[in-house]
């Protein structure tokens, strides 16, 4: 099986017994058929296909950043992780985006609400509808898991007081 190197298209078929070199007289990587057809889909992330149809009729009928109003590159951020989604149906390999499990931030991540929010630098509870903090609190397992991701800076605030009240003591 022939290996190519791109762009430049170089080519090198290996031969029985002799070690194939990595790279073309280019200096570009060499790689196999098989690889390029398998990397279409894998390339770096083995993400699950999700049916995000819900989610974004949730993204269109809301318009606007949850947080700052923002009118442009908005996005649909999930609450509390894409680990989270369920197959649309059992035994199906697509996720269903609930969207409840979804908050509308701007973007494009990571900048913006959605990239404050998944850095950890935006406390997101006062945001949410009780529906949303419903699944949140269901996703995360208990309310105290919840608040630790949706009030980060209001968790690391009070970890903190906590330390120096104890180095006080």
């Amino acid at each position: 099986m022939p290996w190519t190197a791109q762009p430049c298209g170089c080519t090198n078929t290996p031969v029985m017994g002799k070690k194939r070199p990595r790279f073309c007289q280019h200096g570009h990587l060499f790689v196999s058929e098989k690889a390029k057809t398998a990397s279409r889909r894998s390339s770096g992330s083995s993400e699950p296909r999700r049916d995000w149809s819900a989610a974004n009729a949730k993204l269109e009928s809301e318009g606007r950043c949850r947080v700052c109003g923002a009118t442009s590159h908005l996005e649909s951020a999930h609450i509390m992780g894409r680990r989270y989604d369920e197959p649309v149906h059992p035994g199906s390999r697509v996720l269903y985006v609930d969207p409840n499990r979804i908050v509308i931030l701007c973007g494009p991540f990571p900048d913006g609400c959605h990239g404050e929010y998944d850095h950890k630098r935006l406390d997101l509870l006062s945001y949410l509808r009780p529906e949303e903090q419903t699944q949140a609190v269901a996703d995360a397992g208990g309310i105290e898991l919840a608040l630790k991701r949706l009030t980060p800076v209001r968790h690391r605030e009070e970890v903190e007081a906590s330390r120096v009240g104890a180095v006080m003591a």
